[in-house]
Formats: structure tokens, C-alpha cells, sequence
């Protein structure tokens, strides 16, 4: 298995090196140019373009993507860091709870592949793999909503000026 993980990884970067070739190429907006920058056709390619699967968008098939059971954590780590960074070149954000390991992403990761997108040219699609709830959380040892939720709750709790002035007697 290392070494079908090894040839995995070596096609993934040559992938990722060819998109980021062809990005460069097709890179020819100029940021002074507010026509271009105000051309909306953009942001209706995302709404209403054809959705494709992910492994189309990015030329590494799903079915070349080892179930994590077969895999150790190092390399379920090594697949997930990489893929992200492919998915990446492509204008993908994959957005999980910051702590949350590498070997945990990867089986999240490698299910997201199935899943039909709009492929883009510019911008970022960032894609949640969280619900914002701290009950219902799918990585407890790992949730940041506690956190947000705590910070949320202090700032309820604090007293702020309204505009009024105070009456002293």
C-alpha cells in the first residue's frame, strides 16, 4: 500500500503543479480594470453553472482514493494535506474545525469527491464541514462553537452604553 500511497501523492502534485500552470496562464485580468472586475457573469457561473462532480474538477478520480480503513493515520494525514491543497488550486476552501487532525479530514475529504460543484475560475468556494452546533457536534473533542458560544455569552452579559445619559440623584 506505500507504494500505491507514494505514486497517489506524486499524481496529485503533478495535477495540482498543471492547474496552478494553467491558472497562471489564464491570469490575465487586470485588477485596474473595473469593467472586468465588475463583471457579474462570474458569480452567475457559480449559482447557476452545471455542477460536476469533484473528481472531474480536479482529474484525480474518486475511486483512486484508498477507503480509510486501509490506510494508517500518517497516511490518511499525508492524503488529506495533500488533496487540500489540489482542492485549493481549483478555488476550494475546505473549512473544518482548526484543530481538527489531518487523518480525521481525510475520509471527509475523500467522501466530498463524489459531490457535484460548479467548477471556478477565481474567487474561493469555501465548504463547511461543520453545523455551528455545539450539541449536535460531529467533532466534540475538537468543537470551536463552545468557544464562539462562551465569547457570545460574555458579550450578553456585559453592560454597554446606550447613548443615554445617566441620571445622578
Amino acid at each position: 500500500m506505500e507504494n500505491y500511497i507514494r505514486q497517489l501523492i506524486e499524481d496529485i502534485r503533478a495535477t495540482r503543479l498543471e492547474i496552478v500552470q494553467q491558472n497562471e496562464l489564464k491570469s490575465t485580468t487586470d485588477p485596474e480594470d473595473e469593467i472586468a472586475l465588475g463583471d457579474f457573469s462570474l458569480v452567475e457561473k457559480y449559482i447557476y453553472g452545471e455542477r460536476i462532480p469533484i473528481e472531474v474538477i480536479t482529474g484525480i478520480e474518486a475511486n483512486l482514493l484508498p477507503p480509510a480503513d486501509k490506510l494508517t493515520h500518517d497516511q490518511m494525514a499525508v492524503l488529506a494535506e495533500e488533496l487540500e491543497k489540489l482542492l485549493e488550486v481549483k478555488h476550494f476552501a475546505l473549512v473544518f474545525p482548526e484543530s481538527l487532525p489531518l487523518h480525521i479530514r481525510y475520509p471527509l475529504i475523500r467522501k466530498f469527491w463524489n459531490e457535484m460543484h460548479v467548477e471556478m475560475t477565481s474567487g474561493t468556494s469555501h465548504i463547511e464541514f461543520c453545523r455551528y452546533e455545539p450539541d449536535n457536534c460531529p467533532y466534540p473533542d475538537y468543537c470551536q462553537c463552545k468557544d464562539f458560544q462562551n465569547s457570545d455569552d460574555e458579550e450578553n452579559n456585559t453592560d454597554h452604553y446606550n447613548g443615554e445619559k445617566e441620571e445622578t440623584g
